[in-house]
Parts: structure tokens; sequence; C-alpha cells
């Protein structure tokens, strides 16, 4: 009787040392790991952000009275242009004869005042022709755009993108509506969504870690340039502050509207 007390005393002894080695195993290497996951997540601020361009041009056109057609569109919604590439082929018939028409009349009055005796008569011929002059100039200065060239739309900007093509061939031209965007892949940024309660750890100079969601691979680098000093209600609900960061070294990785995730180091 007394053997098996002793016997079953040691078997106990032992499963107490084993169960507390276990124990401290776990423990040494659960602690390290939990110390690192919380370092980097303390580091960085995470958000959201789109790619958006600062310099963005609308193309419109304003004929007045008269009638602008389009006769071809030689681009597509997405595609990248240079300085110079043909947009959009337009018919500025009617304008430009229009233009011509008074500008005949404006040197035919010219003419006339050269007849004329009377300093009176002279001067009211003078204000006649500054009013049809203005006329001309008026229509002119709607064709006095830098994206016009021997009747086509081109690209004024030396590295874009087209978007937003609002016409087909053979459609009539509004000044209510554009013909189509140009952004300017030169000047691109981020535009980040921070929530409130982590926009204090914010600040310009910031460096960040931008991770396009088209390929996590690609991680760029960047800089917060600005913070918004106003915060927004998004439709979710979540107030947010905007907060713009520029983007090194982008090498095409990047275009308008991608959606990227962003890491602020604080």
């Amino acid at each position: 009787m007394k053997k098996s007390k002793i016997i079953l005393a040691i078997l106990l002894a032992g499963a107490l040392v084993v169960s507390v080695g276990c124990g401290s195993s776990k423990s040494s290497t659960d602690t390290p790991s939990k110390k690192t996951i919380t370092k980097a997540v303390s580091d960085d601020v995470e958000a959201s952000g789109v790619v958006k361009s600062h310099n963005v041009e609308d193309i419109v056109m304003d004929g007045g009275q008269s009638i602008i057609k389009i006769n071809g569109i030689d681009v597509k919604n997405g595609q990248k242009v240079k300085k110079g590439d043909k947009l959009v082929e337009l018919d500025l018939a009617q304008i430009n004869s229009e233009i011509t028409a008074k500008q005949k009349t404006v040197d035919a009055d010219k003419d006339l005042k050269n007849d004329m005796q009377t300093d009176n008569q002279k001067n009211a011929q003078d204000a006649k022709i500054a009013a049809e002059q203005a006329d001309v100039d008026s229509l002119n200065n709607l064709l006095n755009k830098s994206y016009l060239s021997n009747g086509n739309i081109v690209s004024d900007m030396d590295n874009a993108v087209v978007t937003d093509i609002n016409y087909r061939k053979g459609d009539i031209v509004s000044a209510q509506q554009k013909i189509l965007t140009l952004n300017d892949l030169n000047s691109l940024y981020i535009d980040a969504s921070v929530g409130e309660e982590f926009i204090k750890d914010v600040k310009v100079g910031n460096a960040v870690k931008i991770i396009p969601t088209s390929d996590s691979s690609a991680k760029l680098t960047g800089k917060v340039v600005s913070v918004s000093n106003a915060a927004v209600t998004e439709q979710n609900g979540e107030t947010n502050i905007h907060v713009e960061i520029s983007i090194d070294n982008n090498n095409s990785e990047l275009l308008p509207n991608y959606n990227v995730d962003v890491q602020i180091q604080k």
C-alpha cells in the first residue's frame, strides 16, 4: 500500500514538472511576437486613397450662334496622349464663314470712313467699326484655345490620359457639355481619407508607403503634402479628413482613379 502511494506521488510530481515546462515554453515564444506586431501597427496610420491629378482640363467648345459639328473622334476613354496628338476633328465651317463675313464688313466700313468729310460722320463711323470689330474679336476668341489646331482638338499636355468622352461622330457640340477631359499624368497625387481619431498623428512631411490595389507588390513611396482643415462626413457615416500625398517615382504604375492603401509613418 505504501509502495503504491510512493509511485503515485512520483507520477504526479513528474506531470507537474512537464506542465510547468510547457507553460514557460509557450510564454517565451508568444511575448516577443505580440510586441513586434504592436510596434509595427503603432508606427503607422493606415488609410485608403484615390489617385487624382492636379491638372484636369475639360475641353469645351462654344460656337456662339454658329453650329460646330464633330467630324471624328480619334481617341478612346483611357487612352494616353502626348502634346500635339489629335483628339477630335471639328467642322468649324459655319463659325469661320461668319468671322470672314463680319471682317469684310469691318474692312468695307473702314473704306467708307476714308470718303467721309465731317468729323461727326467719321466719329459715328468709328463707333460703328468698333462695335463690328468687337463682334469679330469675340468670335475669334471662341477659337483661341490652346487645344485647337487647324480645326482639330489636340492635346495641350505633354503626358495625359483621356476620360469622359461625351460625343460621337456627327454630333452637334453644345457649350453646356464638355467634349472630353484631359488628366495630366505629370501632376498625380493621392487623396487619402484618414479617420479623425488618427489625424493627430498625421503631419506634413511624414513619409508614406503606397500600396496599389492593382498590384500589392508594387510598394511606392511619398510624403504628406497637406492636411485638410475641415472634416468630411462620408456616405457610410464615418468622419474623415482628406490628406494629400505626393507620389515618388510613379513609372506609370498609378493612374487617375486608381485605388491605393497608404501607411503614413508617425
